[in-house]
């Protein structure tokens, strides 16, 4: 005896009602998914809202189909079970079916169409088009990748009238590709004949490429090739392999007052997306899209993981603050970013990628510090600008150096712009100031300038003051 339930017809939304079966003393239950797709008989259309209930003993499971009339309920059991099937919606018969599932395994129905309950249709005519009518997935993975790698496209042939065509009129479909990556992709079968709805089905398995599928459908009819518009399906990477898994900072040396400058206090500055990873399968594939990568640092913070997009990079935001790094071989200010994820071994895999954080900006061992240049003769100098422990400072620092005096002029490093880098070949600076005019041996004052502008700070400037000939 089953009872009726009345649900209303304008719910949209797939929902679920249970009541729990009973589970035998002593017995561990496992949880089997019931699902499948409901249509109409004579279109071929997915049926909306259609009252689905799954009844065995002391099991009583119900579900509302969705816009693609598609169901899903889940049934507890503690042995393999007969179930009955029993889908109605006001307008249409009700259709019972029994299948069988076994204990804690997941059954998928099969396609269940409902007959118009006001009369009998119309026959169809001869195909005029055939279109999609659902796909299974947007998107699979390449062999191995531990996603679905199978989708399915279901066709439906269709008369000038928009009907579905019948057994009557049933004709050969066949699937061929369009564009695709060739990484051995398959589609089976290549030749399908459309069943008592108009449908045609055809499943695509993946190669050991990524990229898009495009599939078509053609039918042949009175001497002419009906196509479908190509379907396009993407083909996503494979897990992370260590050959083809990347790190890179957009900027070698980032700006950090506050570790060797008692007087900076909480100096900070967010980089946004500045750390880049990329992140490959060993096809080399960009790996499928939501990959999670766990990143660490050991100066300032880092966000704690990203997601790569579908081409496998990812960005990070790196936050220059406390702690000031120090790396035990490398030494203050250099900070190590690691970034690290899961191969299809199971195993970690991490690369890291090394930045410094500068400190104050320090202008130092100008040599010499007064200077007397004959006539015609000149002189050469040497100044360092660095910070604290001798690196380079911040892309964005720029020295100039100005002579005043009578016919002297300089050359050298006296208009310098620092490039983003940890060499510390850009530290130390040399120029040479010489007299422009050797007819005349007359003393007069000059005097150098040496200035520093830089992110890390601007120091004062140091004036060296002399005579020229």
């Amino acid at each position: 005896i089953i009872t009726s339930i009345f649900i209303s017809n304008g719910c949209k939304s797939e929902m679920q009602i249970t009541s729990p079966g009973s589970t035998p003393s002593g017995t561990t239950a496992k949880t089997s998914i019931i699902s499948g797709q409901v249509i109409n008989s004579v279109t071929g259309i997915p049926v909306d809202s259609a009252f689905v209930q799954v009844i065995g003993t002391s099991i009583y499971q119900s579900a509302l189909t969705n816009s693609q009339g598609k169901y899903s309920v889940s049934v507890s059991l503690s042995s393999n079970t007969d179930l009955v099937i029993f889908v109605s919606k006001s307008g249409f018969i009700q259709d019972t079916s029994a299948i069988s599932v076994t204990y804690g395994v997941d059954y998928s129905v099969a396609l269940i169409s409902l007959n118009s309950s006001t009369g009998t249709q119309k026959p169809s005519g001869n195909p005029v088009s055939i279109y999609l009518l659902s796909q299974s997935t947007p998107n699979i993975g390449v062999q191995g990748s531990g996603s679905v790698e199978t989708a399915t496209l279901t066709f439906v042939a269709v008369d000038s009238s928009g009907t579905p065509i019948d057994l009557d009129h049933s004709v050969s479909v066949s699937f061929s590709f369009g564009a695709h990556p060739n990484g051995g992709e398959i589609l089976t079968p290549p030749n399908v004949a459309t069943n008592a709805q108009g449908l045609a089905s055809v499943n695509i398995t993946s190669g050991t490429k990524a990229g898009v599928i495009q599939v078509y459908a053609s039918i042949v009819e009175d001497g002419k090739t009906i196509f479908s518009q190509p379907v396009a399906l993407a083909i996503y990477g494979g897990l992370p392999d260590y050959n083809h898994f990347s790190i890179s900072s957009m900027k070698k040396n980032f700006p950090d007052p506050t570790g060797v400058d008692s007087t900076a206090q909480d100096v900070w500055q967010d980089y946004p997306g500045v750390i880049t990873l990329f992140v490959g399968d060993k096809y080399a594939n960009p790996v499928r899209p939501q990959t999670t990568v766990y990143l660490t640092s050991t100066g300032g913070y880092i966000q704690p993981s990203i997601l790569t997009n579908q081409m496998g990079t990812a960005v990070a935001d790196l936050v220059v603050a406390n702690p000031y790094p120090v790396d035990p071989v490398r030494g203050p200010g250099y900070a190590v970013i690691t970034a690290s994820t899961a191969d299809e071994n199971k195993q970690m895999i991490s690369r890291s990628v090394v930045v410094y954080f500068s400190g104050v900006t320090l202008l130092t061992n100008v040599s010499p510090t007064s200077f007397n240049i004959p006539n015609g003769g000149s002189q050469n100098f040497t100044y360092d600008v660095s910070d604290k422990y001798g690196n380079p400072l911040s892309s964005g620092t720029n020295i100039s150096v100005a002579v005043q005096g009578v016919n002297v002029a300089s050359q050298g490093d006296v208009q310098v712009s620092l490039p983003d880098t940890q060499d510390k070949a850009w530290t130390h600076f040399q120029f040479t100031v010489y007299d422009t005019n050797d007819t005349l041996d007359v003393a007069n004052p000059c005097q150098i300038t040496i200035t520093v502008t830089s992110p890390n700070g601007n120091p004062a400037p140091q004036t060296i003051t002399g005579t020229s000939h």
